[in-house]
């Protein structure tokens, strides 16, 4: 259909001029402010990079024989966040940001930031190609890297969450993952082992990568975290801090604005006062990490249960901040591309994208009435509710999505054969290396003949797709 063609190709386009136009009003407002009003954490938080300013102030203390958490009098950078995170990062990223001055390495650090997604753009361009998309769906895809507005919160805080985001989605779409190639399965195992040393929640998807038999690579990314762990010489005191202060707010709660976790709107859907929440986090972990782990050992789609155990972080903690949710993003692109031409239910993450880059505290403000100079803790239940679910609730949509999507590719005929598979890739896996081929992240090897048949149709159809509309879109 020539009219069709045309009209997807100029939709593609608008859409990714329009996303690129707001990519460039997110980095200008990173010098104006303009846009800091739309957000509680750029609005009514300390002030832009401090969370970058609580590495670089780690580090420092370290170059200068202090502990990583300790916060001296003066400090050397504008203020900070405290530092929450394991002493061999301050040992690293901290001590190599002291390099330049603070506010010097605070825009390097926002530069590089703005290279590696427009790098990630970029390879899901590429990705579309390889799994023989259409030229207008690459094109959407880019876009959905572009529009979404917690990425300027991430800058503007100088964090990075979105870093260990992209470095996990490239070890995802690796050849091994997209091409059924056998080699360079260590360029997987360094992106994503980098990835959890950045932020930990890439280590999450660990369950998946054994079910597909890469249990040396899980192997290699645990040695690895233990050494730097032991390594630096932060002492025991660093490690007890660490870890008592991240599980003291996992267990207690207390309300606040800035929070996007499923444990935050139960909190205000349920009434209960300040206090301990662990009953319900344990609750949490179990129903969701249980969901997770059972579509894993069904499923050969690791794509979808990657995105499932990566989700998960948002049911399951605390403490989820809404620059968090730009980890959800490459597994939003990742679904795009999952779904079939002719299925309408794949549109459902490219909509999630859309829906989560509204900022809705301005929207609360006008609907209510209540007006701008009014701190939103003061909020009434009802509106906390509404702010508190803008992102959590598409993230629990996106999970079912994952989990109906995860569960149309079984491993084998039976759930019991599935399980069997799981394990005996994991064996052949650990014991001699061998991995079942990978084919647009989904395991080739492991499902029924029948299935096999169907995704040589699917990806044959998928071709002739991409040639009628090469000349078109």
């Amino acid at each position: 259909m020539p009219m069709e063609g045309w009209l997807r190709r100029w939709m593609s386009w608008g859409f990714l001029t329009i996303t690129i136009i707001i990519h460039v009003g997110f980095i200008s407002s990173l010098w104006t402010g303009t846009l800091n009003f739309l957000f509680h954490d750029t609005h009514y938080l300390v002030g832009q990079g401090a969370d970058f300013f609580a590495y670089y102030q780690a580090g420092h203390n370290i170059l200068n024989g202090l502990d990583c958490y300790t916060i001296p009098d003066p400090l050397v950078v504008p203020y900070l966040y405290t530092y929450r995170y394991l002493p061999y990062f301050a040992y690293s990223f901290g001590v190599a940001v002291n390099l330049v001055p603070p506010l010097l390495a605070y825009w390097l650090w926002v530069g590089l930031l703005t290279v590696s997604l427009w790098l990630a753009a970029l390879r899901t361009r590429s990705l579309a190609k390889a799994l023989h998309r259409p030229a207008w769906e690459g094109r959407m895809a880019m876009g959905m890297w572009f529009v979404f507005s917690p990425i300027y919160i991430e800058l503007y805080l100088g964090q990075v969450t979105l870093f260990a985001a992209i470095l996990m989605f490239f070890a995802l779409t690796t050849p091994s993952f997209v091409g059924g190639r056998k080699g360079r399965r260590g360029t997987m195992t360094l992106f994503w082992t980098t990835g959890g040393l950045t932020k930990l929640i890439p280590f999450f998807i660990a369950p998946v990568l054994i079910g597909a038999g890469r249990v040396r690579s899980v192997l290699v990314a645990f040695i690895v975290t233990v050494l730097a762990i032991v390594a630096v010489p932060a002492g025991l005191e660093s490690l007890r801090f660490f870890l008592d202060f991240n599980t003291a707010r996992t267990i207690y709660i207390s309300p606040y604005v800035g929070s996007h976790s499923l444990n935050m709107l139960l909190f205000y859907l349920l009434g209960q006062p300040s206090g301990d929440f662990r009953s319900v986090t344990g609750l949490l972990i179990g129903v969701f990490f249980m969901l997770a782990i059972a579509a894993t050992l069904y499923s050969r789609d690791l794509w979808a249960c990657s995105g499932l155990f990566s989700t998960a972080y948002f049911f399951v903690m605390t403490d989820v901040w809404e620059h968090h949710y730009t980890f959800i993003l490459p597994l939003l692109v990742l679904a795009w591309f999952r779904g079939r031409p002719e299925d309408k239910a794949r549109w459902v993450p490219f909509v999630l994208v859309l829906l989560m880059s509204v900022p809705i505290m301005p929207i609360i403000v006008f609907l209510s009435g209540i007006g701008p100079g009014v701190h939103p803790i003061t909020w009434s239940p009802v509106w906390q509710i509404i702010y508190h679910s803008s992102k959590v609730v598409p993230a629990l949509i996106f999970f079912g999505w994952l989990l109906a999507t995860a569960f149309r590719s079984p491993r084998a005929d039976s759930a019991l054969e599935s399980v069997l598979v799981s394990f005996r890739n994991a064996w052949i896996g650990l014991i001699s290396g061998s991995n079942p081929t990978i084919e647009g992240g989904i395991l080739v090897q492991g499902g029924t003949e029948t299935q096999k048949e169907e995704m040589g149709r699917t990806l044959s159809s998928q071709a002739t797709v991409r040639t009628k509309e090469r000349t078109c879109c």
